[in-house]
Order: structure tokens, then C-alpha cells, then sequence
């Protein structure tokens, strides 16, 4: 992202960095890009949103540094430097929520500007195997489910946002690896906002057939995923093997 918020800063663009004001990697971030060239930091769609009255200059310059103060560079001129701009990530923010930040603002300036030069194509600072995951984790939460299962580092960042994800619609239990499941009652997992394990009995429903959403962080080894299924399966008498259910998506 560094690299990048250079390249795009030193063809003039301001870059927009989406991520947390006040967080440590953001900070950094935004320095760096700040030193070549005009920077600032929006943390959600709604601060886009907002940022969009300048672009159009339907809000004047004072309203912009009241909003947003703390977040821009030295000598930010909100309508000047908002004509041409690049998105980048900051890796604790959702790479789908950066996205669609990044196409709103485009489709605000190219309203306004009418320059096919005018955003930068700043794709390539996402983690689309990151992205990939996120989607497919918010169109398994549309399906029917008892509890949800992540594995995963627990400094992943990427994997405490799909953490986070299934939180908001299922019991979630975020875990290294199937060593962490002690029986059928009795899981030990890690609670994203105490920040530390914890450990948790009945988690699995009294209920056949049980629904779990199982996914991991994009950079786990698909051996742990497998170990945790089949730890699984291997509470459940008369449960069709992994190696036999898996052919079943490979045929």
C-alpha cells in the first residue's frame, strides 16, 4: 500500500486512505502518503458520502476541515485536491467495503469532472483472495445456519473481519486449528474483543441436522480446514467421510 500511495501520489492524485483515523497503520500510511503529495483518511461509506458534498462543492472549505480535522494533509484544499484521487486500504478495513468506497467516489467525480483520468486504478492494492473470501462468507450467512466456525491466525486481520462478519448473524467460534475442539460440548475459542481464548460448552445445538458454517482466513492452509471438518464428522456417528463428500464438488 505504501508503494502504491507513493506511485499514484507522485502522478498527482490525492490519496484517500480507508481505514481507521486514529489507528497505528493508518497513521503510518497516511504519513507517507502525505509526503508526496495531498492525503487523507475517511473511515466508512458514510464519511464518503459526506466527502462527496465537497467534490461537488455544494459545502465550503471550512465545513470540510471542521468534518474532517485530524484526517487530511498540510495545505489540503478540499476543492482542489478532491478532482483527482486514488482509494487504498488500510488492512483492518473490509477490502469489499474499500471497494465500494472506491467506485462511489468515482462515480461522484466523474460527475462532476468528466475526466477518464480522474481516479486512479488503485485494484491492485487489495487482496482479492481476502475479498474473495469476505463475499463468499456474506452469501453464506443468506443460508440457513445453527453456528459459525472460522479458522484462522488470531492476528489475521482478515480473518477476524470474517469473525466479525458472522458475529452479527450467528453464534461464531474463532479458532487456530481442530486441536482447539475438546469434544462435541466443549470448544476453546477466541473472543475478538477481549482479545483472548476463551472456553465454551454446548456450543453445538441439540438439534439433528445441524447446519455449521465452516471458512477460514485467506491465508490458512486448507489441511487445517479439512482437520477441523473431520474432527467434526468424527462426532457424529454414520457421517459420511470428508474424502467421500468432497468428491462430490470435485466430479
Amino acid at each position: 500500500v505504501w508503494n502504491r500511495s507513493e506511485v499514484i501520489a507522485n502522478k498527482k492524485y490525492t490519496v484517500i486512505i480507508h481505514g481507521k483515523p486514529t489507528h497505528e497503520e493508518t497513521r503510518a500510511t497516511f504519513s507517507h502518503a502525505a509526503a508526496h503529495g495531498p492525503a487523507l483518511v475517511i473511515k466508512d461509506m458514510e464519511e464518503a458520502i459526506k466527502l462527496a458534498s465537497f467534490i461537488n462543492e455544494k459545502k465550503s472549505k471550512e465545513e470540510f476541515y471542521s468534518q474532517f480535522a485530524n484526517q487530511y494533509s498540510a495545505g489540503f484544499d478540499p476543492h482542489i485536491d478532491l478532482q483527482r484521487i486514488g482509494v487504498v486500504n488500510q488492512t483492518t478495513m473490509l477490502a469489499s467495503d474499500t471497494q465500494a468506497i472506491a467506485d462511489f467516489l468515482k462515480t461522484t467525480i466523474l460527475s462532476n469532472y468528466q475526466q477518464d483520468d480522474a481516479v486512479a486504478d488503485t485494484r491492485d492494492t487489495l487482496c482479492y483472495a481476502t475479498l474473495d473470501n469476505q463475499t463468499a462468507v456474506k452469501g453464506l450467512l443468506n443460508t440457513t445456519a445453527d453456528l459459525a466456525i472460522v479458522v484462522g491466525g488470531y492476528n489475521s486481520s482478515n480473518t477476524s473481519h470474517l469473525v466479525e462478519l458472522c458475529e452479527e448473524k450467528l453464534p461464531t467460534y474463532f479458532i487456530e486449528n481442530a486441536s482447539k475442539i475438546n469434544s462435541a460440548n466443549e470448544i476453546v475459542h477466541f473472543d475478538l474483543h477481549k482479545k483472548k481464548e476463551k472456553t465454551t460448552s454446548g456450543f453445538f445445538p441439540s438439534k439433528e441436522p445441524l447446519h455449521i458454517l465452516l471458512t477460514s482466513g485467506a491465508s490458512c492452509p486448507d489441511a487445517l480446514v479439512e482437520a477441523v471438518i473431520e474432527k467434526i464428522i468424527g462426532f457424529f456417528p454414520g457421517a459420511a467421510p470428508i474424502q467421500s463428500q468432497l468428491a462430490l464438488y470435485q466430479a
